[in-house]
């Protein structure tokens, strides 16, 4: 198995390239139900609805739309390119919903902004770039 760095990855959020990408991440789980019930000798459960939530950390760019448009509540397609966005890379894709919106600043570091996201509807969809 090869491995990789992240320095190659960007994202889209409703069609437009988020530019000063630092970092995301992805978060995929999903519920377990116990079902266990009298006269089992072991615990059993089943599995619950999938859920999926992340976050994403920029470089505070005012001139960015992409970054403007991310208020919480806002809705969009999120497109994750792990390798960058060339023919045959992996790429993630995901409908999700704005949860949060963070921006802060500092004397010594460039002003960062960072994105908490939900899945909003349908599931994760694993494929590579065409």
């Amino acid at each position: 198995m090869t491995t990789a760095t992240g320095n190659s990855g960007s994202l889209s959020f409703a069609a437009g390239t988020i530019t000063e990408l630092k970092s995301w991440s992805l978060e995929e789980s999903a519920e377990q139900i116990d079902d266990t019930a009298m006269g089992d000798t072991n615990k059993t459960s089943k599995s619950g609805l999938p859920a999926s939530s992340g976050t994403i950390e920029v470089h505070y760019d005012e001139a960015d739309s992409v970054q403007e448009s991310m208020d919480a509540g806002a809705n969009g397609v999120l497109i994750l390119f792990p390798k960058g966005n060339t023919s045959g890379k992996p790429r993630i894709t995901l409908t999700v919903q704005v949860t949060g919106r963070s921006t802060s600043g500092a004397i010594d570091e460039i002003l960062p902004q960072s994105f908490n996201y939900a899945i909003a509807s349908g599931s994760v969809v694993r494929d590579l770039v065409p």
